[in-house]
């Protein structure tokens, strides 16, 4: 019996997976290589559907799979998330191809929360406050110096 994941070698290892319905269940099979690399968690959630397992056929047709965890492309597409963090390298062309049609691109233009705009805006006031401040000195202005000492004060506090 071949791998039901990956196709190519021999089964060693078999999967029972029960069904809450009694006396039904479904068994995977998969080469020592595959069990080791794929956990129990994601057989099931990449498994399952409708309560029985789909097994891909692989055989004749060569499907992409993530090289660490073995993903098919075709669940990151459907789902729309990844299942490790080398399924973006492994996946890099489609998923900016399947972003760009389903999202209208691959850069958010959304909002920020307002306490990141705050803070923000806290922090350019603090940049602008720094310069000022140096220029200031260099420009021998001390007391407008002292001003700005006091503001950027208030604003490291407000960090």
């Amino acid at each position: 019996m071949r791998c039901d994941f990956c196709g190519h070698r021999e089964a060693a290892i078999v999967v029972y997976l029960a069904q809450e319905r009694a006396g039904s269940g479904d068994k995977l099979f998969l080469c020592r290589k595959c069990a080791m690399h794929v956990s129990v968690a994601h057989l099931l959630e990449t498994g399952l559907r409708n309560g029985r397992i789909q097994k891909e056929k692989t055989l004749g047709r060569q499907r992409k799979r993530c090289p660490f965890c073995l993903l098919p492309l075709r669940v990151v597409l459907e789902r729309g998330f990844v299942g490790c963090p080398y399924c973006y390298s492994a996946f890099s062309r489609e998923i900016e191809r399947w972003a760009r049609e389903e999202q209208a691109g691959n850069h958010h233009r959304g909002g920020m929360p307002w306490r990141f705009v705050r803070r923000r805006k806290i922090q350019e006031s603090l940049s602008q406050a720094l310069r000022d401040f140096e220029r200031c000195v260099a420009e021998e202005r001390y007391e407008q110096a002292e001003r700005l000492k006091r503001l950027i004060e208030r604003l490291r506090s407000l960090l």
